[in-house]
């Protein structure tokens, strides 16, 4: 590889020419998309690539098209996407079109330096997205990639050029267009309905009845209500690596800590439990000792997950299996139990099946009465733990044939009487958000299911943080309206640990971004009920606050008394007697 740390003079544009004219369909020959080059008028660049994209099959890979990047780049360097898209035809109101960052082997074939989907509108739209280059590259070995939605359509994507400007330039000084989405005005209809379900379902009434030691109520004693602890699951997705400090500074894992205890009462091991890691039996201590900080902090833990369906996300010994079907049987249901059993008493929740729809391996080869197998075996190794199914693509992305396979398979484990407790629906989204409405009907239908419901992993891959910081505002507000919703955990929340950094709340330093202050605006603050007032006549003082545990204070004369009490659904009252 050449020296590049002595690359190109910047700014640098990284195609020589127009790059329409070099681009190719893959995989090669697919069924699934014609590509064809078309000339267009009336606008800045004369060429477009026209894509029509055809309904495809749940395993068939998504259409792209590529073009080789004809500069070297370096890790780190920023760059700046230009391109002008709209949509000829589709079966949705919009077309659905992705630009990315490829490289090719020996580095990484999926390694998306950025992800940003585009609204194709009937007219030419442009876009502006500046991005960080993730990984060093010689000229050819990267690849600037359009993917598309899964939806039949045919876009034109023309005046296409990216400029890498080294590390002349922050992200912050380069031209952006914000996408927004349906449903982020201040005024949308969906606002006021999340907020009285919120006041419904998310408060209840808090009574404070005051007495003296004989039992006498006693009026105009000061009480103070603080809270200390939500009842709905706030969460992150933490890494048992980065809670043992291995790869992080000491002063970063200090903040990473702090940051968990402040922020959140629920989390999920990143990693550390997904089988291939689990089956490492060396790092079993680090794992089971960051559980453990967790527990011993307050900190509710999911496990993540039993098993995720397929080879390549199983240990190498199932490979073996393949042709043994009867094996393959035992040997994931040994490990469904006894490790089900290892962990009994840590975990609240457990995802017994991860992502059916991608990773089918095993029920192809032992059936889908499979599934029903595993989480029996679950349940007998953890008769107290619930058992979620978990997926992704459900309510964000516009996959129908993956949501439906969802439903169709809860609809199946209900049917085939699976101990199956709660939903998992993850949230990974790009830039091109799901408009809360319909973010909404998505939630109604597998609420329908009559099973709790979790936000289990949700991020924005984004540099456009206005957008990013609005959506996690509303997301975080209509999943907390939601009757069925139980708990919703950000997947990451530092930069330094995260697995796609710009989905991050803190950049490196700690310094919070926009997204970090909607979430702290609404769960630290809006959501967080601390009042003082003072006792009727009747010696009562009454407060509707939200659900989860509080202190209370009270002080009449020289006389005080502090208690801790639970505000459950339907609302409490505790009796505090002035006895000292």
């Amino acid at each position: 590889m050449a020296a590049l740390g002595c690359a190109a003079p910047v700014p640098a544009p990284l195609f020589e020419a127009n790059p329409v004219t070099r681009f190719q369909l893959r995989p090669q020959g697919t069924e699934s998309a014609r590509v064809q080059l078309v000339d267009v008028a009336g606008q800045p660049f004369s060429k477009a690539i026209r894509i029509q994209t055809l309904k495809r099959s749940g395993s068939a890979p998504a259409p792209l098209v590529v073009a080789p990047i004809e500069r070297e780049v370096e890790a780190g360097d920023i760059a700046h996407a230009t391109f002008w898209v709209r949509t000829v035809e589709t079966t949705e109101p919009s077309g659905e079109a992705s630009l990315s960052i490829r490289y090719q082997p020996p580095l990484s074939p999926w390694s998306h330096a950025l992800n940003m989907p585009a609204p194709a509108k009937s007219a030419w739209q442009k876009f502006e997205y500046p991005f960080t280059i993730r990984r060093s590259a010689e000229k050819g070995q990267a690849e600037l990639a359009f993917t598309f939605g899964p939806q039949p359509q045919t876009v034109e994507i023309g005046g296409i050029a990216i400029v890498n400007y080294g590390k002349s330039r922050r992200i912050s000084e380069l031209p952006l267009t914000p996408l927004g989405y349906a449903g982020s005005e201040p005024d949308a209809p969906w606002r006021k309905a999340a907020r009285e379900r919120i006041e419904k379902i998310r408060k209840a009434g808090l009574t404070v009845v005051v007495k003296d030691k004989d039992g006498k109520r006693v009026r105009n004693a000061a009480v103070a209500v603080r809270m200390r602890k939500h009842a709905f699951g706030f969460g992150t997705a933490v890494g048992g690596p980065t809670l043992a400090g291995v790869r992080v500074a000491p002063e970063d894992l200090r903040k990473y800590k702090e940051h968990i205890l402040k922020l959140f009462n629920w989390a999920v091991m990143e990693n550390d439990l997904k089988w291939p890691q689990w089956s490492v039996v060396a790092d079993r201590p680090r794992t089971l000792a960051a559980v453990d900080w967790l527990r011993e902090n307050g900190i509710l833990v999911r496990g993540l997950n039993l098993i995720w369906p397929s080879f390549r996300n199983s240990p190498a010994a199932a490979r073996e299996m393949k042709d043994k079907p009867e094996a393959l049987a035992k040997f994931i249901l040994d490990h469904m139990e006894s490790d089900a059993a290892l962990l009994k008493g840590r975990l609240v929740h457990w995802d017994v099946i991860n992502e059916t729809f991608s990773n089918h391996d095993f029920m192809d080869i032992l059936g889908r009465q499979a599934m029903v197998d595993w989480f029996k075996a679950a349940r007998r190794g953890d008769p107290d733990v619930k058992l979620y199914i978990n997926d992704f693509g459900i309510i964000s992305g516009n996959d129908t044939a993956h949501q439906n396979d969802y439903a169709a398979t809860i609809h199946y484990l209900n049917e085939m009487g699976a101990p199956l407790d709660g939903i998992g629906l993850q949230g990974h989204f790009s830039p091109r958000v799901t408009p809360p409405e319909e973010a909404l009907r998505r939630l109604d239908r597998f609420a329908g299911f009559k099973k709790d419901l979790a936000v289990t992993e949700f991020d924005i891959d984004t540099v456009d943080e206005r957008t990013q910081a609005d959506y996690t505002r509303d997301y975080l507000t209509l999943t907390f309206s939601h009757p069925a919703i139980q708990s919703f955990l950000m997947w990451g929340f530092w930069e330094g640990r995260h697995w796609k950094p710009n989905g991050a709340m803190y950049r490196t330093d700690w310094s919070k971004k926009p997204n970090a202050e909607a979430y702290e605006s609404l769960v630290l603050k809006k959501w967080w009920t601390n009042v003082a007032g003072r006792s009727d006549a009747r010696g009562a003082y009454a407060v509707r606050g939200f659900l989860g545990d509080y202190d209370v204070e009270v002080r009449s004369g020289q006389k005080s008394k502090t208690l801790r009490t639970s505000l459950p659904a339907g609302g409490t009252t505790v009796e505090c007697v002035l006895d000292q």
